[in-house]
This record gives structure tokens, C-alpha cells and sequence, in this order.
């Protein structure tokens, strides 16, 4: 007879795995999921920033075309990317307007935003400026003429896209740019 047979039982380590396998295994599942969600709440984040942004300074351009401060194309530019081109980069390049005043808001035709996110027609500043009223007099009121409507519509098109999210998420207009649209009455 040979020697005495040996006989290994496998302990606990053995048949339970490694808890730091395991640990890993959980975090690299649940990690992804969740810093794919930060990631989507920082873009989301950023574009409605700029869109607010970008409202603003429509808002305030939009004033002062109203008070016939800004008279062209390349003033209106210059004017909203004063305020909204520090958020936004290479906004003198891609922003697309349309500005046009007429005698009745039926008169105004809107520019339309594609689903690639081109404005149509774009670069458009057709603006009649409005006159002053005539001063009164002893025997006459003031005269005032007709009021002129005005209607501002801007779009910016987006620097980046993500490639995973449908397009126009963030932008909450299905397309990849911001857009910003304002309607008032030109001031003599």
C-alpha cells in the first residue's frame, strides 16, 4: 500500500466568489448608467442656459431696433452677439435672423426654422423706420401715425451635437438650434 490518501475539502473561499470581483462587476453596470445621466443633465443644462441667454439679448436688440438704434443686418448682429457671444462661440458666423416690420401683424410673413435648423429666409432686415408724430398744435391734436409691427426671429445653430440623444432634445424644438422669436409694435 502506497501512503495515506489525501483529502482536500474546499473552504468558504472557494465556493463563494470575491466580493471585490463582484463590487466591480455592480459599479461598472450602475456607474455607466448613472454618469451617462450627469453627462445628459450637464448638456441640458448648457443649452438652456444659451437659450436663455440668447432670449435676452433678442429681447434687448429687438428694443432697440424699436427705438430705431439698430437700422441693418450687421448692427442687429453685432448687437445680440454683444450680450449672447460670450456664452456662445462663433456666434457672429452662425446666427440667422430675420427681422421685418409691416403696417399689420398680417403682413408679416415668419421665417421658418427647418428640421436641420436653417432659418428661412435668413439674414433678412427689412425694417421701415417709423416717423415721429406730428406736434400739436391750438387748433389740432398730435398726429400719429400708423403703428408699425415688428417681428425679431433668431436662430443660433448648436457648436456640438450628441450623437445618442435624438436631435433636438436639449433644444426643445427638434432641431439642433436654439431659436428665439419676438413680436411688438415699432415706438415713433
Amino acid at each position: 500500500m502506497s501512503g495515506p490518501i489525501k483529502t482536500t475539502f474546499l473552504g468558504a473561499r472557494g465556493i463563494i466568489p470575491s466580493r471585490r470581483a463582484a463590487t466591480a462587476v455592480e459599479f461598472a453596470i450602475i456607474g455607466a448608467v448613472f454618469f451617462l445621466f450627469i453627462f445628459g443633465i450637464f448638456v441640458i443644462s448648457i443649452d438652456q442656459f444659451w437659450q436663455m441667454t440668447l432670449d435676452d439679448a433678442v429681447r434687448a436688440t429687438t428694443r432697440q431696433v424699436q427705438i430705431g438704434k439698430v437700422v441693418n443686418g450687421a448692427e442687429f448682429v453685432t448687437a445680440v452677439c454683444g450680450e449672447f457671444g460670450i456664452a456662445a462661440p462663433y456666434c457672429t458666423n452662425t446666427l440667422q435672423y430675420s427681422v421685418q416690420s409691416a403696417s399689420t401683424f398680417g403682413g408679416l410673413t415668419p421665417a421658418i426654422l427647418s428640421s436641420s435648423g436653417t432659418l428661412t429666409p435668413a439674414s433678412t432686415f427689412n425694417v421701415t423706420p417709423t416717423t415721429a408724430p406730428a406736434a400739436a398744435t391750438q387748433s389740432q391734436p398730435a398726429v400719429i401715425g400708423a403703428p408699425q409691427f415688428l417681428l425679431v426671429q433668431v436662430a443660433y445653430l448648436l457648436p456640438f451635437k450628441i450623437l445618442i440623444a435624438p436631435g433636438g432634445v436639449a433644444t426643445e424644438n427638434g432641431t439642433p438650434s436654439l431659436y428665439s422669436a419676438v413680436a411688438t409694435v415699432m415706438e415713433p
